[in-house]
């Protein structure tokens, strides 16, 4: 030991000497972490629900400048290829279509908002004379299938970007081939907030998602509301699982965890053991996680065994199907809305007619997000050019700017984030009334800004 020692010693001041340090070597100093405003949040969270929040400032703030996607790859010098050569400027769609899969209704009408937005191009004189085409994919309720369809879309159909998906398994596994393929995707379905948190470069999200939807009903319930004994009835599903997350999430740093959790199946018709399981642990609240026609039967039932809970909804909740399916138990309801579609503003009522007589029906959330993206997406490739690296570098300029669309004004987080406040919607006299949600934390600024 005296001999290592004394070994140590000797190089310690033999470094010295040589204008070395006299101690070992550490790792370089690690850079201070900046200093962001208050109002910089991820994915516009509540104070409520920054982890530890209540006791100290985390050492690292992710997903906020700087730490802004970039892309550092070659794709930006890809040549562009002959103009007179090209039929048609390819974009990509991908959404659930068939009649097998109980999303087809959302997928639908996202793409005949596509389609909208496609021919409003094309009328305008399209890309240089060019006309827009969309290569349609439907996406196959089997996990993995949408892997095959972008690269389709990539090595057949040549698209310079894509529009979908509404699945959040289908968009994460578009995702991940899009890392290797280059293709800049705009996602106008999901709720799933998983997807940019992926940090891969090529995709911004343009939908109210689940962590939104969760901060707002959370908020209203339990801080405005002062209800507190919470039980979830939820679908079965990604959509129902990851919303319910997020909800639960938020409940439980308000101090106030869900008493109880319950599932249901797409085919169940009997809600009579999930709704004596509300009434027998005394909830004052029940939240139902999944579609309005489901959501409608659990409503009928309910009122019917004499229940008086009031209930609260996921945005798909807010359709006018539960009102058709419940009846009269469906007054007070109050469920989370992607948008308001009682709003006067002349470009959504414009809109409104437009798509009512294209398509014999009224424009939902799924449709009118769909049409804002490809709208966003169309004038990214306007201004690029035929290049996939630039325009998502066009796209990429959204993030903390405001954009009115037709679904309204969207605000895009450094992590390409659709963070715009959603709505609220309550059954009322047989119909559905709207206002903002503006959470509790949020009122202040709300009335400081005169909104």
């Amino acid at each position: 030991m005296d001999v290592l020692r004394k070994a140590t010693l000797v190089v310690w001041f033999a470094l010295f000497i040589l204008g070395g340090s006299a101690r070992p070597q550490s790792d370089p100093p690690q850079k201070t972490p900046p200093q962001h405003s208050e109002k910089i949040i991820y994915g516009n969270m509540p104070r409520a629900a920054v982890p530890y929040g209540r006791f100290r400032k985390a050492y690292k703030d992710w997903f906020i400048e700087p730490d802004t996607l970039e892309y550092n790859g070659a794709a930006r010098s890809a040549p562009a290829p002959s103009l007179q050569k090209l039929s048609g400027i390819h974009i990509g769609f991908l959404g659930p279509l068939g009649v097998d899969n109980p999303d087809s209704p959302y997928g639908i009408a996202m793409l005949h908002g596509a389609q909208l937005a496609i021919e409003d191009a094309n009328a305008d004189g399209g890309y240089d004379g060019k006309p827009f085409v969309l290569k349609i994919h439907d996406d196959l309720p089997l996990w993995g299938a949408s892997s095959m369809d972008i690269v389709k879309m990539d090595f057949d159909e040549r698209v310079w970007a894509m529009l979908g998906a509404i699945d959040g398994a289908s968009t994460h596994i578009a995702l991940r081939a899009t890392l290797k393929l280059e293709i800049p995707i705009i996602d106008t379905g999901t709720t799933d907030p998983t997807v940019t948190e992926t940090r891969i470069q090529w995709l911004l999200h343009d939908f109210p998602d689940d962590r939104q939807q969760g901060y707002a009903l959370a908020d209203y319930i339990i801080n405005q509301l002062k209800l507190k004994r919470i039980a979830i009835i939820r679908a079965n599903n990604r959509y129902g699982r990851k919303g319910d997350e997020k909800f639960i999430d938020m409940a439980r740093r308000m101090g106030h965890e869900p008493l109880l959790l319950m599932k249901y199946s797409q085919d169940q018709k009997d809600f009579s053991k999930l709704l004596a399981a509300v009434q027998s642990n005394h909830a004052d609240a029940l939240v139902l996680w999944g579609d309005a026609e489901m959501a409608g039967q659990i409503l009928k039932q309910m009122r019917a065994l004499g229940m008086k809970q009031p209930v609260f909804g996921s945005s798909r909740v807010a359709y006018p199907e539960v009102i058709r399916v419940a009846g009269p138990a469906a007054e007070g309801l109050v469920a989370v809305s992607a948008m308001d579609p009682s709003r006067q503003d002349p470009k959504w009522q414009a809109f409104r007619q437009h798509f009512l007589k294209r398509f014999q029906t009224e424009p939902d959330p799924y449709a009118s997000y769909a049409y804002d993206g490809m709208t966003i997406l169309i004038a990214a490739i306007r201004k690029a050019g035929l290049n996939r690296g630039r325009i998502m570098d066009a796209l990429r300029e959204h993030e903390m700017k405001p954009y009115e669309g037709v679904s309204g004004r969207a605000f895009f987080d450094y992590a390409l984030n659709n963070i715009a406040p959603v709505s609220l919607a309550r059954v009322k006299d047989g119909h559905f009334e709207y206002w903002r949600a503006i959470r509790t934390d949020e009122k202040g600024e709300a009335a400081a800004a005169g909104r």
